[in-house]
């Protein structure tokens, strides 16, 4: 067997790089364990996620308006169209990967995917959407998304909103899990949820009725989340932070930084530089890469998780660390109420 993968992997996010991971040991499952991979991404120099079956190739196109890139996506396409070719299945899997909202190289992230989806019937090629979530904030765009969906093989979503959405199309779909809740094996059914809050009421008052003494408390936190007002400068925004911070180390609680992005080019994506802010001595680390990150999960090397990103939320729920979930989205809002079921 030979897959195809196009997935979005490049930003050094270790919730792509670990849905990828996930998704890869799902498929070996489904069909067998010496299935080959091609996995399509737009940084294949620094892969998170190695096996001996998965092979790094580059998309097509990749920064198309830039003039040096011309040569580069000559080579792609044609690696693009072998691979399509060599492919017994197509996967077309990540979390949110259709969507209009964003601008890349082209006018509509959708036109890529127009584009990709038309080769892949042009060769008669099965494909399949395995566990997307679809955000689209156009009416116009729906019908660029029926058209991307249409004659797919198996369409399968990990929220409510992408089924609801594609249903209006008179598209059928399935509701799956989000691939990370299987990073520990099997499926982890666990309710470790200590608390859970809106990133705009998050403040030191929450902790008052807990034992802090001596604990470590893993804090996975996003900037630009913590006040309704879009103008809210940074400097309150880390104040906020600092002081919740503050109160933990007060209460004799030691503090590790667990930044789940380090992207390179985006500084607002990039939650290592936020939370670099926050070093304090021996009482406030931070994790310096994304292995060191995944393995205080996996480790358990904290006891409980302060939980903004979405990843960090699923990972404490499969290594069953207690977490107080901050939302700040109904995509978290989701994820919750089906743990809470």
């Amino acid at each position: 067997m030979k897959i195809s993968i196009f997935a979005s992997i490049w930003a050094q996010n270790l919730w792509d790089e670990l849905i990828l991971k996930n998704e890869v040991k799902l498929l070996k499952k489904e069909y067998w364990e010496d299935t080959k991979f091609r996995v399509f991404t737009y940084d294949k120099k620094n892969p998170f996620f190695t096996d001996e079956n998965v092979v790094y190739s580059e998309y097509f196109p990749i920064w198309i308006r830039e003039w040096r890139n011309i040569l580069k996506n000559i080579i792609n396409f044609f690696i693009f169209i072998f691979s399509v070719i060599w492919s017994d299945l197509i996967v077309i899997g990540w979390g949110w990967i259709i969507y209009d909202n964003e601008v890349q190289s082209t006018k509509n992230p959708l036109d890529s995917w127009l584009f990709r989806v038309r080769v892949f019937r042009f060769f008669r090629k099965k494909f399949r959407f395995f566990r997307v979530w679809i955000n689209i904030k156009n009416e116009l765009s729906l019908k660029k998304v029926k058209k991307i969906f249409k004659k797919a093989y198996k369409i399968e979503v990990r929220d409510n909103y992408s089924y609801e959405l594609l249903k209006s199309l008179w598209i059928e779909s399935s509701i799956e899990k989000d691939p990370v809740f299987y990073d520990a094996g099997e499926l982890v059914i666990d309710k470790s949820i200590f608390w859970t809050i809106s990133s705009y009421h998050f403040d030191k008052t929450l902790f008052k009725d807990f034992d802090l003494v001596w604990k470590k408390i893993g804090f996975a936190i996003r900037a630009w989340y913590f006040f309704e007002q879009s103008n809210i400068s940074s400097r309150m925004e880390e104040w906020r932070v600092r002081e919740i911070i503050n109160y933990l180390v007060s209460e004799w609680a030691s503090v590790v930084l667990l930044p789940h992005s380090f992207h390179e080019t985006d500084e607002l994506a990039n939650d290592f530089l936020f939370m670099s802010n926050f070093i304090w001595e021996e009482w406030v680390s931070i994790k310096e890469n994304m292995t060191e990150v995944y393995e205080t999960y996996t480790k358990k090397e904290i006891d409980i998780c302060i939980a903004m990103r979405l990843h960090s939320i699923i990972l404490s729920h499969v290594y069953k660390i207690p977490f107080i979930w901050v939302s700040y989205s109904t995509k978290t809002d989701e994820v919750l109420n089906e743990l809470k079921k």
